[in-house]
């Protein structure tokens, strides 16, 4: 079962999804719906997950910024 967080106009679909040492996967999707990255390792708890996937925003906002 999936869930979603909303941050800085994204949403962040956490899934469960073992793949080696992860137990969650992540799906970013910007604010017009399209989905901009899917990470299949996204952490070892959904906190996790959630905070790697608000990191990824943080970053591709800063470069854009540049």
């Amino acid at each position: 079962m999936s869930q979603d967080v909303t941050y800085k106009g994204h949403t962040i679909r956490i899934e469960p999804h073992q793949d080696q040492c992860s137990e969650y996967a992540y799906v970013i999707i910007d604010a017009q719906g399209k989905e901009i990255k899917h990470v299949t390792r996204g952490g070892d708890t959904q906190d996790k997950a959630v905070a790697n996937a608000k990191e990824m925003i943080d970053f591709e906002e800063r470069l854009q910024q540049a």
